[in-house]
Parts: structure tokens; C-alpha cells; sequence
């Protein structure tokens, strides 16, 4: 059974290797935006097809959690920020649960399975958090979809592989 300590250190390795610079990909002299990989969502993937339903929903809720600890939202009536908690926790649990639901349903250990799965769903991701803070505060018009979607699932391969790994060697203790 895998380990408590070893899933939160995994949440927050994919949290922090998101905010590294050298994974970012700048557009902004061509127009665009810089796009970052999701590696947290990744990782909800990840369990949720290898563990199920319910690690997915779980781990889906605690990543996303940390995920909206950084998200801020403008207040005009007031003129402050305040934080938007719960938008990635909705979006991160049911992406879990739905993918767990479905995992004895695809080949979840070949590439172009899980490059299609993970641009689909981060498609998907995307567009309900675009809904619910859109809803709750204002849409943002320059909110990418298709870069971050495309740079996430060629990078999702290799995280697969890494957490593979991982997993494996937490099994063998």
C-alpha cells in the first residue's frame, strides 16, 4: 500500500516542478502567453488510472487544494484580492474519480493512450475551471486552453514513466 508521506512528497515535487522556469515555454514575443506543463494534474492522472476511483478522488482533492492556495481573485467592491479556494479541488476530484472509474476500460500503459488521455482531460480541466472562476469572478479572456493542454500531455510520457518508477520501488518495501 503506497504510503501517505510518499503521495504528499509526490504532490508537492508536481506543485513545485510547475513554477520552474526552465519547463516554461515563453510566447509572448510571438503574441501568446508563457505555458507552464500541469504536472499535478499529471499526477491526479496518474493514480487514478494505476489505484482507482478513490485514490484519484482524494488525491485529486489535496492537489488540487494546493493548486488554489496560490489563486487569488479581485474584489472591485471592496478592493482586495481574496483567495478562490475550491475551484481545482472540484475539478481535480472529479477528474480522479471519473478517470478511476474508467481505468479498466482503456490500455493505460501505452503512450499514445496516455498522451491522448491527458491532452483530452486537461482540455477538459481547463475549460471547468475557465467555467467556475469565470463565474465566481470574471472571465478571463487571454486563458489559454490548447497550449498548456498540448505541452502537458507530450510532457506526460516521461512523468508517467518517473512515477512508474517511484511506484514501483515504493511496492517492493
Amino acid at each position: 500500500m503506497l504510503n501517505i508521506a510518499v503521495i504528499s512528497a509526490g504532490i508537492l515535487v508536481s506543485f513545485f516542478l510547475k513554477g520552474f522556469n526552465f519547463l516554461s515555454l515563453n510566447f509572448e514575443k510571438l503574441g501568446g502567453s508563457i505555458i507552464y506543463p500541469d504536472f499535478l494534474l499529471i499526477f491526479v492522472i496518474f493514480f487514478a488510472l494505476k489505484r482507482g476511483e478513490f485514490s484519484g478522488l482524494w488525491i485529486g482533492f489535496f492537489a488540487g487544494l494546493l493548486e488554489d492556495a496560490g489563486l487569488l481573485g479581485y474584489a472591485e467592491r471592496t478592493g482586495e484580492f481574496l483567495p478562490i479556494i475550491g475551484t481545482h479541488s472540484l475539478v481535480y476530484c472529479l477528474t480522479g474519480f471519473v478517470l478511476g472509474k474508467v481505468n479498466r476500460l482503456m490500455d493505460k500503459d501505452r503512450t499514445p493512450t496516455i498522451v491522448l488521455l491527458v491532452f483530452v482531460t486537461t482540455l477538459v480541466e481547463r475549460g471547468l475551471v475557465w467555467l467556475l472562476v469565470g463565474v465566481l469572478e470574471d472571465f478571463n479572456k487571454s486563458y489559454s486552453f490548447m497550449g498548456p493542454a498540448v505541452y502537458t500531455a507530450l510532457l506526460a510520457p516521461v512523468w508517467f514513466f518517473v512515477l512508474s518508477w517511484i511506484y514501483q520501488v515504493q511496492e517492493e518495501r
